[in-house]
């Protein structure tokens, strides 16, 4: 049983109260009008793969949400892999186990947050209102070796904490092994980009904010049904040859059906990169590989610490002058600020990445004045109205010429 939060009463006490009540009522002692009772719904089996979400008296809607009944302080729901998790009736703080769900809470409900995973940078910090700037760093469950700061995350008391990630066994003992650990209700959420929509949807109903949002949910929803339509109309021959250039050389990458792709392969590029996809990505690869692949676009990966010079390189060293792309100068260093627009770590930014991306690679199905797109989401997003020198060093390299 989690710890009760402002003031509840424990379900021990609640449950015999209930019965004589019930019992009462069977025998005609107490006088109240009839009213319809609400049943708890089933818990989804674990690992299935369908989808059932609840949140706090609300109704079923197309997200899948199902209404769960609240005792006391505390409300039984089911989250997005199956688990039923008892949590606060009302959610006032929270945390996530990963830049993935934190970035999107940012987008939906800053003030709720008790802590980013990593401490923004000062070039991320540049596209974060003030107000929001001073909140620290408290780690996570993401990634390489990665572990939240236990004591850190106990001390600031979130109601419950979010774990956006994929649908499957190992997120459900993950999710599990962290409620164990700091005895806070943990509640999975598909982290998929797709289902980026019902996401928002979902968390909403959960925080009580379903008109925000329904807001981000609906752009988002318009955005990958636009993508996945064009995508179906592109021939295989009219699909440009791209490559992913990471690391501080750009030798390493990611193929086709890696997660920290899914932007590319949405918008139909064709992934040059034929290696193994890699659990935590990064392949490396030679540079042999890359002349043999000879790519017509290449993405430079974002660099949030402002270390590295791999844009410099592959557009004005001598030893990438031959790659088709670099003699095309179709070479793009993908923005920056807050979030990523294409991978690391992954982020609703991903979002507006299908919409800047589809403009680079296919201007045709996607003609747009990105300048006004870019405006527009991080005013609705990123709580933010950018201004002409910010504009210009999200687009300054990630530009066609």
């Amino acid at each position: 049983m989690f710890k009760m939060r402002r003031g509840g009463v424990a379900l021990s006490v609640l449950l015999p109260i209930a019965v004589v009540i019930a019992l009462l009522l069977a025998m005609g002692l107490v006088g109240c009008g009839s009213a319809s009772e609400a049943t708890p719904t089933g818990a989804a089996d674990r690992g299935s793969d369908s989808t059932q979400a609840a949140a706090p008296a609300a109704p079923a809607d197309s997200s899948g949400a199902q209404s769960e009944v609240a005792l006391g302080e505390t409300v039984s729901i089911t989250d997005q892999v199956g688990r039923v998790v008892e949590i606060p009736a009302s959610i006032e703080t929270v945390f996530c186990t990963s830049p993935m769900g934190t970035n999107l809470l940012y987008t939906l409900a800053p003030e709720v947050l008790v802590g980013w995973n990593i401490t923004p940078t000062a070039l991320e910090k540049e596209f974060i209102p003030e107000k929001y700037r001073q909140v620290v760093g408290l780690g996570g469950w993401f990634g390489k070796n990665t572990t939240g700061n236990v004591e850190e995350i106990i001390k600031r008391d979130p109601d419950v904490i979010l774990d956006l990630g994929s649908l499957d066994e190992a997120e459900i003992s993950e999710a599990d092994r962290i409620q164990g650990l700091v005895n806070i209700p943990v509640v999975v959420v598909d982290g998929s980009l797709a289902e980026s929509g019902n996401a928002l949807r979902y968390i909403g109903r959960l925080l009580g904010v379903e008109e925000r949002a329904e807001e981000l949910a609906a752009y988002c929803d318009e955005v990958l049904a636009e993508v996945q339509a064009n995508t179906a109309r592109l021939a295989d021959a009219d699909r440009i040859r791209v490559y992913y250039a990471e690391g501080v050389e750009g030798l390493n990458t990611d193929p086709e059906g890696s997660s920290h792709t899914e932007v590319l392969e949405l918008v139909g590029g064709t992934n040059v990169a034929q290696v193994e996809v890699s659990s935590y990505g990064m392949s490396p690869v030679s540079f042999e590989q890359v002349l043999v692949w000879d790519p017509d676009v290449i993405l430079v990966a974002s660099d949030p610490a402002e270390e590295s010079n791999v844009y410099e390189q592959i557009t004005t060293g001598s030893r990438w002058a031959g790659i088709s792309a670099a003699k095309t100068g179709r070479v793009y260093q993908i923005p920056r600020g807050p979030f990523d627009w294409f991978d690391r770590p992954p982020s609703i930014g991903r979002i507006l990445g299908v919409k800047w991306l589809g403009n680079l690679l296919y201007p045709d199905l996607y003609p747009c004045d990105i300048e006004a797109e870019v405006r527009d989401f991080y005013r609705l997003f990123f709580h933010i109205d950018l201004t002409d020198a910010q504009l210009e060093r999200l687009l300054a390299r990630a530009r066609a010429e």
